[in-house]
């Protein structure tokens, strides 16, 4: 179930594919934003924001301690 703060995985789009990020709110239209970990861009020094359908990415599951 897809929530804020829930980690994901982008599947697309492929210049963001792979990168993980977490959930951190829900547009009115239903799209997802979501805040990746890395900048997939060279020389970024601040935080990216995607918004996504849900179908644009995956949930991956927290590493426990």
């Amino acid at each position: 179930m897809v929530e804020i703060g829930t980690r994901v995985r982008v599947l697309y789009p492929l210049y963001a594919a792979g990168t993980c990020g977490r959930i951190q709110a829900r547009e009115e239209s239903g799209r997802w934003i979501v805040k990746l970990d890395e900048s997939t861009f060279a020389g970024a020094t601040e935080s990216v924001l995607l918004s996504l359908e849900e179908s644009d990415f995956e949930i991956i599951q927290e590493e426990s301690d």
